[in-house]
Formats: structure tokens, C-alpha cells, sequence
């Protein structure tokens, strides 16, 4: 596969991954989806045991399938593997309050952070169940200035479902990463994002793991029973 190809590959696997169905295939690029390359992005992306395992929306699957297909049809012949894939989408109905999204790290789809989350702006009188534009920026911020993080101890303040902390922690070698909100649920779905990107920690983790509930109009921390 030469580079663009690549490229190509990745931009789209990524949009797929974070449930981007705003996108734009160039015509040009269009002539480099081979039968070949189709079935490399399908087994690298709705295949990939990640994706297996957590799941992205079956709606934004389907979405975005029709959308790359359509952008395919005139130009090549599309795999059976892409049809399949729609097939299943279109034929799974059920109604999903949370999916996974999954965002790759430096171009790398072997660096990911898989994010369970809503599509929903508020879920039961929090904005918190969702990663937010502000997050990526500042983990991309992050990321290029590792070193400022380095061996360091870092507290973040509402940390939401926990992106730019679980960033952080698997990318800059701190000391350590310290996580809160105030939300009973929100902290939930922390703990659980926290299991599903440190699965190793996560299960040998001692008594000195834990999370807490953080109310910043009290500062009066209340222990999270969940991790």
C-alpha cells in the first residue's frame, strides 16, 4: 500500500471510529479504494478486535457505510465485505443510550483510546457524558508538550468521562493522575472508561486506586465506591 493510500485509510478510519459523519472524499482518492484496499479498511476498523469488543453506533455505522459507498459505486467496485457490513448495521434496530467512540493517537491505529459515552448533550442533568471538542484540544496540547508532565502528579477538575486524564496517563508517564467530577453517574462512566484503557492496572489494582466524588462548592471529597 503505498502512502496515500495510507493516509486515506487512516482519515477514514478515524472519522468512522469517533462517529464523524461529515466527510469528504476527494475523487482522486477515490480511485486508490481498490477491492483490496476496501477490504483492508474493513478488516482494520468494523473487523479490528477493538471495535469487536466495543462497539461503535450502529446508526453512525450505518450512516457512514451508505455515505462511503455511495462515494465508491461510481468509480469502483465495491466489496462485499462493505455491503456486509451495512447489512448488519441497517438490520440492528435496538435503541442504544451509550456506544463507543475510539480516538486515535498520532495516526497510529494502534493507539487508540476507546471512550464509552453518549450522543445526547445532557443525560439526567449533566453535560458530562460526552467527550467534548475542548478535551481533544487539550490533550493534542498534551501531547506535544509530554515532558511538561513527566513524573509529575496531576489533578484534573472535572474530568467528565475522563479523556484528557486517561490521555495523559497513558501517553506522558506522570507520577501519578488524579481524576474528579460531582456527578454520580459521570464518575460511573469514568471508572468504567479507566478499566476499559488500563485493562492490566485495572485488574491487579490494589486498595490505593480509587475515585472520588468532588462537589467544588464544598471541597469536602466523598469516596466513589465504584473503583
Amino acid at each position: 500500500m503505498s502512502n496515500l493510500e495510507n493516509t486515506i485509510l487512516v482519515d477514514l478510519a478515524r472519522k468512522l471510529f469517533r462517529g464523524c459523519t461529515n466527510f469528504h472524499i476527494e475523487p482522486d482518492s477515490v480511485k486508490l479504494m481498490t477491492w483490496s484496499w476496501q477490504e483492508l479498511f474493513v478488516d482494520l476498523t468494523l473487523r479490528s478486535p477493538v471495535i469487536k469488543k466495543y462497539p461503535i453506533s450502529t446508526e453512525l455505522s450505518r450512516i457512514f457505510l451508505k455515505k462511503l459507498i455511495n462515494c465508491i459505486e461510481p468509480v469502483q467496485e465495491v466489496h462485499d465485505n462493505l455491503y456486509a457490513e451495512l447489512c448488519r448495521a441497517m438490520n440492528n434496530s435496538a435503541i442504544e443510550d451509550y456506544c463507543y467512540r475510539h480516538y486515535v493517537i498520532s495516526n497510529d491505529l494502534n493507539n487508540i483510546i476507546t471512550m464509552k459515552e453518549t450522543k445526547n448533550m445532557v443525560v439526567n442533568g449533566t453535560t458530562g457524558m460526552r467527550t467534548w471538542e475542548a478535551a481533544l484540544m487539550l490533550s493534542d496540547w498534551i501531547l506535544c508538550n509530554k515532558e511538561l508532565f513527566s513524573s509529575k502528579d496531576v489533578l484534573e477538575l472535572g474530568s467528565g468521562i475522563g479523556f484528557t486524564g486517561i490521555t495523559l496517563a497513558k501517553f506522558c508517564e506522570p507520577k501519578s493522575v488524579t481524576m474528579t467530577d460531582c456527578h454520580e453517574d459521570v464518575l460511573q462512566v469514568l471508572c468504567e472508561n479507566v478499566d476499559i484503557n488500563f485493562p492490566s492496572q485495572c485488574k491487579n489494582r490494589s486498595s490505593d486506586g480509587t475515585t472520588y466524588e468532588l462537589d467544588n462548592t464544598s471541597f469536602v471529597p466523598r469516596r466513589h465506591p465504584r473503583c
